[in-house]
């Protein structure tokens, strides 16, 4: 079993720095409403930070899948979660911004709880067992009621609470997914060939689902929370659907079951934690940023009207008021950058990106 903890271990890893790419890439290649699925799909495909994100998570999914089949799934699926320190902090590094002392501490509480989760889990292995003959039909029917109910609580809510519907419905599919993967993993280990089924097609067509509406829920800049959720979420739902539907247990000594209430005790205050924290990070919308003096370091000045570029359509004028007093106008943002800001700073003949620490200049 320790062979399947290690890779689960990597594959948590993987999964958690191919999260932090795609959030990255979600913010900034896709607006943050409107556009259909197929819409952000095909421009996301267009996108390599996304595309390395989803490779990442490729090497953690079959990193995963491997262990899933030598171990539990009340085992294999707690370990998902020891990435979630890793994301937050890669997200971090890749916004240019120092993780907050509330986020380490959110994440800390949430590994630490689902680490000594794992401990006492380990202590009680058991055998693979077949599942009941049903549980390939209860559990993918059950699974697309969950994923419908948490669209239509997205359809109505917005902010926070949206990306808690679509991360808590994207982890209760993933807990399906592998608790499916368990199913097909463990014939696959004597007949290789058993794998080519329908049921390989259903618990694809449920990962696609799942992470689909997990794309979603990082288009609403509640990064911490989504992740969070959806990994909570996950090894919670496996546990049960380990022990309702594939037959495994759980320990039941005094000491055990005390260790798993302070883990859960942990995990919750963790979450909460990342959810307030989650909040605080949401991206602003009002006034874009000027552009900084690459002199001083200050707010650049606006353009003297004899340089300030065309004007009425001929150069050296601009427009302005009967009395000959020049007349100020907004410029119009271009787009939206990382964060889901819009900004445009002008300065002299040349246009200024302004991001959360980027900065591209060049010629207009």
């Amino acid at each position: 079993m320790t062979g399947a903890i290690i890779a689960a271990a990597i594959g948590a890893v993987a999964f958690a720095a191919g999260a932090a790419l795609q959030e990255r890439a979600i913010l900034v290649a896709a607006p943050a409403v409107g556009g259909g699925q197929l819409r952000l799909l095909l421009r996301l495909a267009r996108n390599p930070v996304w595309l390395a994100g989803s490779a990442l998570s490729g090497v953690g999914l079959i990193a995963h899948a491997w262990a899933l089949s030598q171990a539990p799934l009340t085992v294999v699926q707690p370990i998902g979660i020891s990435g979630l320190l890793c994301a937050v902090v890669a997200s971090a590094v890749l916004h240019r911004r120092r993780p907050t002392g509330t986020q380490v501490t959110g994440c800390l509480a949430v590994t630490l709880g689902l680490v000594v989760l794992v401990m006492v889990l380990s202590k009680h292995p058991e055998p693979p067992a077949e599942p009941p003959a049903h549980t390939t039909l209860v559990l993918p029917a059950a699974t697309g009621t969950v994923m419908l109910l948490g669209l239509a609580v997205a359809r109505f809510a917005s902010g926070a609470l949206r990306s808690w519907a679509l991360a808590l419905a994207g982890g209760i599919s993933f807990a399906a997914v592998s608790a499916l993967t368990r199913i097909i993993g463990i014939a696959a280990v004597d007949d290789p060939l058993t794998a080519i089924r329908p049921l390989t097609l259903v618990t694809l067509v449920i990962a696609l689902c799942g992470a689909l509406l997990v794309q979603n829920s990082y288009r609403t800049s509640h990064f911490a929370l989504a992740y969070a959720t959806m990994l909570i979420s996950d090894p919670l739902m496996a546990m049960v659907i380990g022990v309702a539907l594939l037959g495994e247990t759980l320990p039941t000594g005094g000491f055990a079951v005390a260790a798993m209430a302070l883990s859960g005790v942990s995990v919750v205050a963790g979450t909460v934690t990342l959810a307030r924290s989650s909040a605080g990070h949401a991206p602003k919308t009002g006034k874009p940023r000027a552009a900084l003096s690459p002199v001083s370091g200050g707010p650049r000045r606006s353009p003297r009207p004899a340089d300030a570029g065309l004007g009425n359509g001929q150069p050296g004028r601009t427009y302005g008021a009967p009395d000959g007093t020049p007349r100020s106008w907004s410029v119009p943002d271009v787009g939206t950058g990382l964060g889901g800001q819009r900004y445009l700073g002008l300065g002299g003949p040349s246009v200024t990106l302004v991001g959360d620490g980027d900065g591209v200049s060049g010629p207009v």
